[in-house]
């Protein structure tokens, strides 16, 4: 029953993902150890995540129609808020969604503006995580452009210009920090990562049975939402925040299929409500790690 209130695009649609968000960040503000300051921006940014993601963004969340992108990332935003905070997430995945768009707005429509427009936001990313834009967040974009924008090397150029400029500029005022090894380990626990990776395994394998059926497009996405997978994986392992957030957004993606190729309904709707109930014990430390 639960997956049927987000499997259908309907007038109400938007509410339920609205009052779903508003949950989601109720949680977040009944940690006593939260900052109203960091309270306030997540609110902030999440506004501006679901307006982005509903209207721009839209056909990378409201995946074949259904709502299921939302619903799986806003359950993974809840486990991430448990260890990290939800303003990262928030923050990096606007970053790395609306680059996606403007390499795929380059795809259908080639326009030079968004390619200085996907290196200059990138740059100035560098003024949230001022260590990771070089070895995480702009060699994800590259990929992404490489993937799904047909990019050639004029194009190259002129990404590599439009971040150079903006990142040369916050590097002469120390507010990046120019190193390709970041990472000093990751201060969560190994066992707050065996759920993600749980859901990874049904995602990759869900990944190789959807992607021979895709068309174009959506190869060309599921390539990208892989890739994000794999390498966020790899480095968020070792710390990397950057790498977390490629990790879930490319989880969200492919689990979002998965659920919409599972042809058991009763299956996949227990198997949300697990998930859901194991995230909230999980998150008001019920489950000791």
């Amino acid at each position: 029953m639960l997956l049927s209130y987000f499997r259908k695009i309907d007038a109400y649609s938007g509410i339920r993902i609205f009052a779903l968000a508003f949950m989601a960040l109720a949680l977040t503000g009944i940690d006593a150890s939260l900052q109203w300051e960091r309270l306030l921006l997540a609110t902030v940014l999440g506004a501006a995540w679901l307006f982005l993601s509903w209207t721009v963004m839209r056909d990378r969340w409201v995946v074949r129609g259904t709502l299921f992108r939302y619903l799986i990332f806003l359950l993974l935003a809840v486990y991430w808020s448990g260890e990290l905070y939800l303003t990262d997430l928030l923050f990096l995945t606007l970053v790395l969604e609306l680059n996606w768009h403007l390499i795929e707005l380059y795809r259908r429509k080639p326009k030079t503006l968004y390619v200085l427009h996907s290196g200059t936001l990138t740059a100035i990313t560098g003024l949230w995580s001022p260590d990771e834009v070089f070895s995480v967040i702009a060699p994800a974009v590259i990929f992404t452009w490489l993937v799904s924008g047909g990019i050639k090397f004029k194009t190259l150029l002129q990404w590599l210009l439009a971040f150079a400029v903006p990142i040369t500029l916050l590097f002469g005022i120390g507010k990046v920090v120019w190193t390709l090894t970041p990472f000093t380990g990751s201060n969560m626990p190994i066992s707050w990562w065996i759920l993600p990776l749980l859901l990874a395994v049904f995602a990759l394998f869900e990944w190789l049975q959807s992607y021979r059926k895709a068309n174009q497009t959506n190869k060309s996405r599921a390539m990208v939402a892989g890739f994000w997978l794999v390498m966020g994986a790899a480095v968020a392992v070792f710390g990397s925040v950057a790498g977390g957030v490629l990790f879930f957004l490319g989880l969200s993606y492919h689990l979002t299929n998965g659920l919409r190729y599972l042809k058991n309904e009763r299956l996949a709707n227990l198997l949300v409500v697990g998930l859901t109930i194991f995230i909230l014990s999980s998150y008001f430390n019920l489950i000791p790690w």
